[in-house]
């Protein structure tokens, strides 16, 4: 008897607990104007219009505004602002619109705007400029890179660096010690490089 009592008492503890937490702690749909993110953690929890700082590393699915990292991954679904990574690193699954600072700056899938870091990678097409020791679009590229080594899916616009390489120029112009189209040069369609300057129009 005294132990079915206890245990009622526990599970009525416990549920009323489970309820508060339920009510005060702010849904993934709310918008926040300013967030912390730690491993694991969003305070407060939901998407960021405003302000984002993430320590060691930091999970969220919308922000727009400015993001800051320190010491780690910054890890967004959708973004759009201005990113900075201190001794850290920019990740944007969905797509990025807005500017990236950062060691390395990782875009999954589209971007739209600049990327400066040692490295930059985006997996979808990118539109603007990327700026870093090397920069590698497995997608299309319309814009610029200028890098020390530069990679683009398909080009339309500038790569500038030592070494310049793509599957193929649309549209546009490859200057570099050397410069790879795997679809040919402006000598022909034999001769994959060629060295100082590439294009095609």
């Amino acid at each position: 008897m005294k132990l079915r009592f206890v245990l009622t008492v526990a599970l009525a503890s416990l549920s009323a607990t489970a309820m508060a937490a339920t009510e005060t702690s702010p849904k993934s749909t709310e918008t926040q104007t300013v967030q912390l993110s730690v491993p694991n953690n969003n305070l407060p929890a939901g998407n960021v219009n405003g302000g984002r700082l993430a320590l060691l590393y930091g999970q969220t699915d919308k922000v727009t505004g400015v993001n800051v990292t320190i010491l780690g991954l910054s890890d967004i679904n959708e973004f759009k602002g201005a990113q900075f990574a201190f001794f850290g690193a920019n990740r944007n699954r969905d797509d990025m619109q807005g500017a990236q600072f950062g060691l390395v700056n990782w875009n999954d899938n589209s971007a739209l705007g600049a990327s400066f870091g040692l490295l930059n990678y985006t997996g979808g097409k990118y539109t603007g400029a990327q700026f870093g020791l090397a920069n590698f679009n497995k997608g299309s590229m319309e814009g610029a890179q200028f890098g020390f080594v530069n990679f683009a899916g398909d080009l339309t616009g500038l790569q500038f660096g030592f070494v310049n390489a793509t599957n193929r120029i649309d549209e546009g112009v490859q200057i570099g010690l050397i410069n790879y189209d795997k679809s040919g040069t402006f000598v022909g369609k034999d001769v994959p490089v060629f060295p100082i300057i590439n294009a095609r129009f």
